[in-house]
Protein backbone atom coordinates (compact mmCIF):
# COMPACT_ATOMS: atom_id res chain seq x y z
CA UNK A 1 0.00 0.00 0.00
CA UNK A 2 1.69 3.39 -1.17
CA UNK A 3 0.37 6.25 0.68
CA UNK A 4 1.88 10.03 0.00
CA UNK A 5 3.26 11.68 2.87
CA UNK A 6 0.61 13.15 5.35
CA UNK A 7 -2.18 11.64 2.56
CA UNK A 8 -5.32 9.92 4.48
CA UNK A 9 -6.06 6.29 3.98
CA UNK A 10 -9.85 6.81 3.42
CA UNK A 11 -11.55 9.86 2.87
CA UNK A 12 -15.69 9.17 4.53
CA UNK A 13 -17.35 11.24 3.21
CA UNK A 14 -21.43 11.75 4.94
CA UNK A 15 -23.94 13.31 2.85
CA UNK A 16 -27.05 14.76 5.33
CA UNK A 17 -30.24 16.67 3.81
CA UNK A 18 -31.96 17.33 7.19
CA UNK A 19 -33.19 14.73 9.54
CA UNK A 20 -30.52 15.75 12.03
CA UNK A 21 -31.74 13.08 14.42
CA UNK A 22 -30.84 10.09 12.01
CA UNK A 23 -27.32 11.97 11.15
CA UNK A 24 -26.24 11.56 14.98
CA UNK A 25 -27.26 7.97 14.57
CA UNK A 26 -24.69 7.91 11.52
CA UNK A 27 -22.15 9.77 13.07
CA UNK A 28 -22.06 8.23 16.29
CA UNK A 29 -21.66 4.97 14.84
CA UNK A 30 -18.90 6.17 12.51
CA UNK A 31 -17.34 7.19 15.28
CA UNK A 32 -18.01 3.95 17.53
CA UNK A 33 -16.63 1.78 14.70
CA UNK A 34 -14.00 3.28 12.44
CA UNK A 35 -11.18 4.85 13.52
CA UNK A 36 -10.24 8.45 12.46
CA UNK A 37 -6.50 8.16 12.60
CA UNK A 38 -4.68 8.08 9.72
CA UNK A 39 -8.14 8.84 7.95
CA UNK A 40 -10.26 12.07 7.28
CA UNK A 41 -14.07 12.68 7.69
CA UNK A 42 -15.89 15.09 5.43
CA UNK A 43 -19.61 16.22 6.31
CA UNK A 44 -21.50 17.22 3.83
CA UNK A 45 -24.62 19.64 4.49
CA UNK A 46 -26.82 19.29 1.28
CA UNK A 47 -28.84 22.40 2.14
CA UNK A 48 -29.81 21.44 5.43
CA UNK A 49 -33.05 23.89 7.37
CA UNK A 50 -32.76 22.25 10.47
CA UNK A 51 -29.89 21.63 13.07
CA UNK A 52 -27.76 19.99 10.74
CA UNK A 53 -24.94 22.54 10.33
CA UNK A 54 -24.69 23.18 13.88
CA UNK A 55 -24.40 19.72 14.41
CA UNK A 56 -22.03 19.46 11.72
CA UNK A 57 -19.39 22.15 13.02
CA UNK A 58 -19.46 20.36 16.74
CA UNK A 59 -18.28 17.32 15.37
CA UNK A 60 -14.00 17.49 15.99
CA UNK A 61 -11.36 16.86 13.35
CA UNK A 62 -14.09 16.71 11.04
CA UNK A 63 -14.00 18.85 7.62
CA UNK A 64 -17.83 20.12 7.41
CA UNK A 65 -18.97 21.74 3.80
CA UNK A 66 -22.36 23.68 3.84
CA UNK A 67 -24.00 23.96 1.22
CA UNK A 68 -26.98 26.72 0.31
CA UNK A 69 -29.58 24.99 -1.48
CA UNK A 70 -29.92 21.36 -1.55
CA UNK A 71 -28.46 20.13 -5.37
CA UNK A 72 -29.31 16.12 -4.61
CA UNK A 73 -27.75 13.86 -3.43
CA UNK A 74 -25.21 12.76 -6.28
CA UNK A 75 -24.22 16.23 -6.74
CA UNK A 76 -23.58 16.34 -2.87
CA UNK A 77 -21.33 13.12 -2.90
CA UNK A 78 -19.65 15.05 -5.86
CA UNK A 79 -18.70 17.93 -3.73
CA UNK A 80 -17.45 15.47 -1.37
CA UNK A 81 -15.44 13.51 -3.49
CA UNK A 82 -13.66 16.91 -4.89
CA UNK A 83 -12.71 17.82 -1.29
CA UNK A 84 -11.42 14.45 -1.04
CA UNK A 85 -7.87 14.03 0.00
CA UNK A 86 -7.48 10.08 0.46
CA UNK A 87 -6.37 7.23 -1.30
CA UNK A 88 -9.72 5.98 -0.75
CA UNK A 89 -12.93 7.09 -0.55
CA UNK A 90 -16.47 6.13 1.22
CA UNK A 91 -19.58 7.89 0.36
CA UNK A 92 -21.95 7.10 3.06
CA UNK A 93 -25.64 8.55 3.26
CA UNK A 94 -26.80 9.97 6.50
CA UNK A 95 -29.62 6.97 6.74
CA UNK A 96 -26.95 4.57 7.41
CA UNK A 97 -25.59 3.23 10.74
CA UNK A 98 -22.27 1.35 10.34
CA UNK A 99 -21.35 -1.27 12.21
CA UNK A 100 -17.94 -3.25 13.59
CA UNK A 101 -15.13 -4.15 10.94
CA UNK A 102 -16.87 -2.73 8.00
CA UNK A 103 -13.84 -0.26 6.87
CA UNK A 104 -11.45 -3.04 7.26
CA UNK A 105 -13.37 -5.50 5.45
CA UNK A 106 -14.35 -3.04 2.77
CA UNK A 107 -10.51 -2.16 2.33
CA UNK A 108 -9.24 -5.81 2.60
CA UNK A 109 -11.92 -6.53 -0.56
CA UNK A 110 -10.68 -3.76 -2.83
CA UNK A 111 -7.04 -4.41 -2.18
CA UNK A 112 -7.62 -7.94 -2.84
CA UNK A 113 -7.87 -7.22 -6.92
CA UNK A 114 -6.16 -4.05 -8.84
CA UNK A 115 -8.57 -4.66 -11.30
CA UNK A 116 -11.70 -3.16 -8.57
CA UNK A 117 -13.50 -0.40 -9.14
CA UNK A 118 -15.54 -0.01 -5.78
CA UNK A 119 -17.17 -2.68 -3.62
CA UNK A 120 -20.27 -2.26 -1.56
CA UNK A 121 -21.15 -4.25 1.16
CA UNK A 122 -25.05 -5.69 2.02
CA UNK A 123 -27.67 -4.03 4.12
CA UNK A 124 -30.95 -5.01 5.66
CA UNK A 125 -33.10 -2.72 3.26
CA UNK A 126 -31.36 -2.55 -0.38
CA UNK A 127 -32.35 -3.92 -3.79
CA UNK A 128 -30.06 -6.13 -6.29
CA UNK A 129 -30.08 -9.38 -4.32
CA UNK A 130 -27.94 -6.98 -1.90
CA UNK A 131 -29.90 -7.71 1.70
CA UNK A 132 -28.64 -9.66 4.44
CA UNK A 133 -31.21 -10.40 6.69
CA UNK A 134 -30.14 -10.86 10.66
CA UNK A 135 -32.45 -11.31 13.52
CA UNK A 136 -32.65 -8.56 15.25
CA UNK A 137 -35.39 -6.16 17.29
CA UNK A 138 -33.45 -2.96 18.19
CA UNK A 139 -30.13 -1.52 16.96
CA UNK A 140 -28.09 -2.88 19.88
CA UNK A 141 -29.06 -6.61 18.84
CA UNK A 142 -28.42 -5.18 15.56
CA UNK A 143 -24.81 -3.95 16.33
CA UNK A 144 -24.25 -7.20 18.51
CA UNK A 145 -25.44 -9.42 15.25
CA UNK A 146 -22.94 -7.34 12.47
CA UNK A 147 -19.80 -7.72 15.08
CA UNK A 148 -20.58 -11.80 14.91
CA UNK A 149 -21.46 -11.84 11.26
CA UNK A 150 -18.84 -8.77 9.55
CA UNK A 151 -15.65 -11.53 9.49
CA UNK A 152 -13.96 -10.94 6.13
CA UNK A 153 -14.71 -13.78 3.86
CA UNK A 154 -13.57 -13.76 0.07
CA UNK A 155 -15.97 -16.62 -0.32
CA UNK A 156 -18.82 -14.04 0.10
CA UNK A 157 -17.78 -11.67 -2.50
CA UNK A 158 -19.70 -11.70 -5.75
CA UNK A 159 -18.70 -9.85 -9.07
CA UNK A 160 -21.86 -8.00 -10.25
CA UNK A 161 -23.00 -6.05 -13.32
CA UNK A 162 -24.47 -3.20 -11.39
CA UNK A 163 -24.43 -2.11 -7.42
CA UNK A 164 -26.44 -0.28 -5.33
CA UNK A 165 -23.91 1.66 -3.70
CA UNK A 166 -25.14 1.13 0.25
CA UNK A 167 -21.63 2.78 0.77
CA UNK A 168 -19.81 3.15 -2.14
CA UNK A 169 -16.22 2.41 -1.68
CA UNK A 170 -13.50 2.93 -4.54
CA UNK A 171 -10.12 4.75 -5.12
CA UNK A 172 -10.66 8.03 -4.96
CA UNK A 173 -8.51 8.94 -8.07
CA UNK A 174 -10.41 5.97 -9.71
CA UNK A 175 -13.84 7.99 -9.08
CA UNK A 176 -12.12 10.63 -10.16
CA UNK A 177 -11.41 9.15 -13.37
CA UNK A 178 -14.78 8.15 -14.45
CA UNK A 179 -16.11 11.81 -13.26
CA UNK A 180 -17.80 10.93 -10.28
CA UNK A 181 -21.99 10.40 -10.58
CA UNK A 182 -23.97 11.64 -13.61
CA UNK A 183 -25.51 14.92 -12.59
CA UNK A 184 -28.36 14.61 -14.64
CA UNK A 185 -29.43 12.04 -12.12
CA UNK A 186 -30.19 14.50 -9.67
CA UNK A 187 -32.49 12.09 -7.43
CA UNK A 188 -29.81 9.53 -7.34
CA UNK A 189 -32.03 7.12 -8.67
CA UNK A 190 -30.37 5.08 -11.33
CA UNK A 191 -27.18 7.17 -10.61
CA UNK A 192 -26.30 4.37 -8.84
CA UNK A 193 -26.84 2.10 -12.23
CA UNK A 194 -25.25 4.66 -14.36
CA UNK A 195 -21.28 4.82 -12.22
CA UNK A 196 -21.55 1.17 -12.08
CA UNK A 197 -21.89 1.08 -16.01
CA UNK A 198 -19.20 3.25 -16.37
CA UNK A 199 -16.81 1.89 -14.05
CA UNK A 200 -17.46 -1.58 -15.77
CA UNK A 201 -16.65 0.23 -18.97
CA UNK A 202 -13.63 1.33 -18.04
CA UNK A 203 -12.59 -2.00 -17.42
CA UNK A 204 -12.74 -2.04 -13.73
CA UNK A 205 -15.05 -4.82 -11.54
CA UNK A 206 -18.42 -4.33 -9.23
CA UNK A 207 -17.69 -6.28 -6.33
CA UNK A 208 -20.48 -6.56 -3.88
CA UNK A 209 -18.80 -7.49 -0.53
CA UNK A 210 -21.39 -9.83 1.30
CA UNK A 211 -19.48 -10.38 4.04
CA UNK A 212 -20.21 -7.23 5.53
CA UNK A 213 -23.57 -5.75 6.89
CA UNK A 214 -24.38 -2.17 7.44
CA UNK A 215 -28.28 -1.07 8.87
CA UNK A 216 -29.95 1.54 6.17
CA UNK A 217 -32.92 2.99 7.80
CA UNK A 218 -34.36 3.17 4.03
CA UNK A 219 -34.55 6.44 2.16
CA UNK A 220 -35.67 9.14 3.72
CA UNK A 221 -36.41 11.35 0.75
CA UNK A 222 -36.43 9.43 -2.06
CA UNK A 223 -40.49 8.33 -1.09
CA UNK A 224 -41.04 12.39 -1.54
CA UNK A 225 -39.43 12.93 -4.64
CA UNK A 226 -41.30 9.93 -6.34
CA UNK A 227 -44.33 11.16 -5.26
CA UNK A 228 -43.93 15.04 -6.31
CA UNK A 229 -41.41 15.06 -9.41
CA UNK A 230 -42.43 11.18 -11.07
CA UNK A 231 -38.37 10.97 -9.75
CA UNK A 232 -38.60 7.19 -10.40
CA UNK A 233 -39.38 7.14 -14.24
CA UNK A 234 -38.14 10.54 -15.13
CA UNK A 235 -34.53 8.98 -13.79
CA UNK A 236 -35.40 5.29 -15.61
CA UNK A 237 -35.73 7.19 -18.64
CA UNK A 238 -32.66 9.00 -18.58
CA UNK A 239 -30.62 6.26 -17.98
CA UNK A 240 -32.72 4.69 -21.03
CA UNK A 241 -31.68 7.24 -23.30
CA UNK A 242 -28.12 7.56 -22.54
CA UNK A 243 -27.04 3.36 -22.58
CA UNK A 244 -30.29 3.02 -24.99
CA UNK A 245 -30.81 -0.23 -22.03
CA UNK A 246 -33.69 -0.99 -20.11
CA UNK A 247 -31.42 -1.46 -16.57
CA UNK A 248 -34.25 -3.17 -14.77
CA UNK A 249 -35.46 -4.95 -17.68
CA UNK A 250 -32.16 -5.98 -19.23
CA UNK A 251 -30.02 -5.68 -16.36
CA UNK A 252 -31.11 -7.87 -13.50
CA UNK A 253 -29.84 -11.76 -12.95
CA UNK A 254 -32.70 -14.29 -13.72
CA UNK A 255 -32.42 -16.30 -10.19
CA UNK A 256 -34.98 -19.15 -11.85
CA UNK A 257 -32.47 -20.05 -13.91
CA UNK A 258 -29.91 -19.63 -10.95
CA UNK A 259 -32.02 -22.02 -8.80
CA UNK A 260 -32.46 -24.17 -12.39
CA UNK A 261 -28.56 -24.44 -12.32
CA UNK A 262 -27.82 -25.60 -8.96
CA UNK A 263 -30.18 -28.74 -9.44
CA UNK A 264 -27.80 -29.71 -12.62
CA UNK A 265 -24.55 -28.66 -10.50
CA UNK A 266 -21.55 -31.12 -9.64
CA UNK A 267 -18.93 -30.00 -8.05
CA UNK A 268 -15.69 -29.51 -10.44
CA UNK A 269 -12.35 -27.52 -10.94
CA UNK A 270 -13.37 -25.90 -14.27
CA UNK A 271 -16.31 -25.12 -16.05
CA UNK A 272 -17.02 -23.81 -19.37
CA UNK A 273 -20.26 -21.88 -19.87
CA UNK A 274 -21.60 -20.96 -22.94
CA UNK A 275 -24.16 -17.66 -22.66
CA UNK A 276 -26.59 -16.99 -25.88
CA UNK A 277 -29.24 -13.88 -25.57
CA UNK A 278 -28.44 -12.68 -21.96
CA UNK A 279 -28.55 -8.79 -22.76
CA UNK A 280 -25.93 -7.35 -20.67
CA UNK A 281 -24.78 -10.49 -19.11
CA UNK A 282 -26.58 -10.27 -15.02
CA UNK A 283 -27.26 -13.94 -15.42
CA UNK A 284 -24.31 -14.99 -16.55
CA UNK A 285 -22.58 -13.42 -14.52
CA UNK A 286 -24.54 -14.59 -11.41
CA UNK A 287 -24.08 -18.41 -12.95
CA UNK A 288 -20.27 -17.70 -12.57
CA UNK A 289 -20.42 -16.53 -9.04
CA UNK A 290 -22.54 -19.97 -8.12
CA UNK A 291 -19.64 -22.29 -9.87
CA UNK A 292 -17.12 -20.54 -7.78
CA UNK A 293 -18.22 -20.42 -4.46
CA UNK A 294 -19.00 -24.12 -4.91
CA UNK A 295 -15.36 -25.28 -5.79
CA UNK A 296 -14.75 -23.89 -9.32
CA UNK A 297 -11.31 -22.69 -9.45
CA UNK A 298 -11.45 -21.38 -13.45
CA UNK A 299 -14.68 -20.74 -15.06
CA UNK A 300 -14.26 -19.83 -18.62
CA UNK A 301 -17.32 -17.63 -19.89
CA UNK A 302 -18.15 -17.12 -23.77
CA UNK A 303 -20.78 -15.04 -24.62
CA UNK A 304 -22.90 -14.48 -27.93
CA UNK A 305 -25.54 -11.93 -28.55
CA UNK A 306 -27.49 -11.22 -31.53
CA UNK A 307 -28.07 -7.62 -30.32
CA UNK A 308 -24.72 -5.30 -31.22
CA UNK A 309 -26.20 -3.02 -28.20
CA UNK A 310 -25.15 -5.07 -25.62
CA UNK A 311 -21.44 -6.68 -26.45
CA UNK A 312 -19.79 -3.57 -25.11
CA UNK A 313 -21.07 -4.62 -21.11
CA UNK A 314 -20.61 -8.16 -22.58
CA UNK A 315 -17.17 -7.41 -23.12
CA UNK A 316 -16.63 -6.53 -19.49
CA UNK A 317 -17.53 -9.90 -17.89
CA UNK A 318 -16.99 -12.47 -20.73
CA UNK A 319 -13.64 -14.33 -21.54
CA UNK A 320 -15.00 -14.34 -25.17
CA UNK A 321 -17.92 -12.08 -26.95
CA UNK A 322 -18.86 -13.17 -30.08
CA UNK A 323 -21.82 -10.93 -32.39
CA UNK A 324 -24.10 -13.68 -34.24
CA UNK A 325 -26.96 -13.61 -36.29
CA UNK A 326 -27.36 -16.66 -37.88
CA UNK A 327 -27.32 -20.45 -36.73
CA UNK A 328 -24.56 -20.86 -39.55
CA UNK A 329 -22.63 -17.55 -37.95
CA UNK A 330 -22.47 -19.66 -34.69
CA UNK A 331 -21.51 -22.67 -36.19
CA UNK A 332 -18.37 -20.71 -37.63
CA UNK A 333 -17.74 -18.76 -34.65
CA UNK A 334 -17.64 -21.56 -32.09
CA UNK A 335 -15.79 -24.16 -34.80
CA UNK A 336 -17.17 -27.52 -32.92
CA UNK A 337 -16.73 -26.56 -29.37
CA UNK A 338 -18.44 -28.03 -26.27
CA UNK A 339 -19.41 -26.43 -23.55
CA UNK A 340 -20.25 -27.83 -19.71
CA UNK A 341 -23.31 -25.64 -19.09
CA UNK A 342 -24.88 -23.73 -22.18
CA UNK A 343 -27.65 -20.67 -20.49
CA UNK A 344 -30.00 -19.45 -23.22
CA UNK A 345 -31.71 -16.58 -21.90
CA UNK A 346 -34.00 -15.10 -24.31
CA UNK A 347 -35.64 -16.43 -27.43
CA UNK A 348 -34.68 -19.92 -27.05
CA UNK A 349 -38.70 -21.32 -28.35
CA UNK A 350 -38.12 -19.04 -31.44
CA UNK A 351 -34.60 -20.24 -31.88
CA UNK A 352 -35.83 -24.23 -31.60
CA UNK A 353 -39.05 -23.11 -33.96
CA UNK A 354 -36.25 -22.27 -36.57
CA UNK A 355 -35.10 -25.39 -36.71
CA UNK A 356 -31.82 -25.34 -34.83
CA UNK A 357 -30.29 -27.57 -32.12
CA UNK A 358 -27.50 -26.67 -29.60
CA UNK A 359 -26.79 -30.58 -28.41
CA UNK A 360 -23.72 -30.77 -30.20
CA UNK A 361 -22.14 -27.97 -28.36
CA UNK A 362 -22.64 -29.88 -25.06
CA UNK A 363 -19.79 -31.68 -23.68
CA UNK A 364 -21.40 -35.64 -22.99
CA UNK A 365 -22.52 -34.67 -19.41
CA UNK A 366 -23.38 -30.84 -20.22
CA UNK A 367 -26.69 -29.14 -19.25
CA UNK A 368 -28.57 -27.25 -21.29
CA UNK A 369 -30.63 -24.67 -19.30
CA UNK A 370 -33.50 -21.92 -20.69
Amino acid sequence: MILLSGQPLVSIVILAYNHVEITKRCIDSLLLHTPLEGNELILVNNGSSDGTQAYFDSIPDARAVHLSQNIGPVNGFNVGMDAAQGKYIALISNDMILTADWLPNLVTCIESDPRIGFVSPGANYVSNFQQINLPFQTLEEMQQQARAYNISDPGKWEERIRLMPVILFSLTQRLREIGGYDSRFYYGEFGDDDISYRYRRAGYKLIYAGDTFIFHHGSVTTGINQQQNNSLQVSRQIFYEKYGIDSWAEGLPNMQLVDALKSRWTPKESVSLLAINCCIGATPLAFKTFFRQHGAREVQLTSLSNQEKYMVDLRTISDRTFYYETMTDMEQLLAGEQFDFILFEHGYSEFVRSGNALTHFLLPSGHLIT
